[in-house]
């Protein structure tokens, strides 16, 4: 089938022969390709000449290109005429064309439902298809998880209930903008806090709610409450300040994924600056006191905190950038005498 092969011409004339083998496909009357990415027209060996196989994926994406933007729902409905074919990856074609349809219009609402603050999910245009629902919107997730498109893939995961994969890419876009502009910065983290309630049993929790941690630390620590700040990261016992628990965490550190090691460095940064600030105020107060070179019992207690830091930097069981030890040792030098 063909616009040749029927005698159609013209634009109208093809929309008829474009329907007329939708019609055939439908009754198990067309003889199609094997794979998506054959011509409209070829031939098979298995086949008696002069018959010649129609690549239908071809003809019907093709169709719809033009009005799938302004009119997703409608080229839903001719796409889903092409489920159960498979392409070479074993891809099923109906999903491969939403996640195209859906890169394209960025219509996920509208055609695969979404989800309320509660989590309960409200239908969009593909429920009225009779298919497994998530394993199609996970099918389409991973297209849009390989395109790089993270913030796309985390609503599709949730939509389809995958959780693990939702904190899979939290934690790593947590970690990868932990010191990321604020903007950046900012964005992931309300994306992440919005999930939180949601993601309950997920063998990722406990690293996810540490970064989510992390943030928290973070905010502080640029919103100058250096205490508060400084109080999380005792919290959290992830930095240790005291020699009696150098051998414990390092051992921890053992552990820790390539995620949460990626922001030990600036973490380690922005601790040491914050003693070094506390530092400064404590020996600004003490001056004059009677303490041997203005030095009261509070600045000496963070400058035995800074040598902790100073120790566990250079424990650590893998290496960091080449300038993390440079700016702790700047950072560190104002509180060695």
């Amino acid at each position: 089938v063909s616009t040749q092969s029927t005698g159609y011409r013209g634009e109208e004339s093809r929309t008829h022969a474009i329907h007329l083998a939708l019609t055939l496909h439908t009754h198990g009357l067309l003889n199609t390709t094997t794979s998506p990415h054959l011509p409209v027209l070829s031939e098979n060996e298995e086949d008696p000449a002069p018959h010649r196989r129609l690549n239908l994926c071809r003809v019907v994406i093709g169709y719809t290109r033009k009005f799938a933007c302004s009119s997703p729902t409608s080229a839903l409905a001719y796409f889903y005429l092409l489920h159960g074919i498979q392409n070479e990856e074993g891809e099923d074609m109906f999903a491969v064309c939403i996640a195209d349809l859906i890169q394209e219009s960025k219509e996920y609402q509208t055609l695969l439902g979404s989800l309320d603050a509660n989590g309960r999910k409200t239908k969009g245009a593909i429920d009225k298809f009779n298919v497994n629902h998530s394993l199609i919107i996970s099918t389409v997730a991973e297209g849009v998880e390989r395109r790089g498109c993270w913030e796309e893939a985390v609503t599709l995961y949730e939509l389809a209930g995958n959780y693990e994969k939702v904190l899979e890419i939290l934690v790593e876009e947590l970690s990868r903008r932990f010191m990321a502009p604020d903007k950046a910065h900012e964005h992931v983290h309300k994306i992440a806090v919005e999930v939180e309630s949601r993601a309950h049993h997920v063998t990722l929790r406990k690293q996810f709610l540490l970064l989510l941690d992390l943030y928290q630390f973070h905010r502080l620590y640029h919103g100058g409450k250096l205490e508060e700040a400084l109080a999380v990261i005792t919290k959290l016992q992830l930095i240790p300040l005291s020699q009696d628990a150098i051998s414990h965490r390092i051992t921890g550190f053992k552990s820790f994924s390539d995620e949460l090691r990626r922001c030990i460095p600036d973490i380690l940064i922005m601790v040491m600056s914050i003693l070094n600030k506390m530092y400064r105020s404590a020996s600004h107060h003490s001056a004059g006191s009677s303490f041997y070179g203005g030095q009261n019992k509070q600045a000496q207690e963070i400058r035995d905190q800074a040598k902790v830091v100073m120790r566990i930097a250079g424990m650590l069981p893998y290496s960091m950038p080449g300038d993390t030890h440079a700016q702790l040792s700047l950072l560190d030098a104002p509180m060695r005498f």
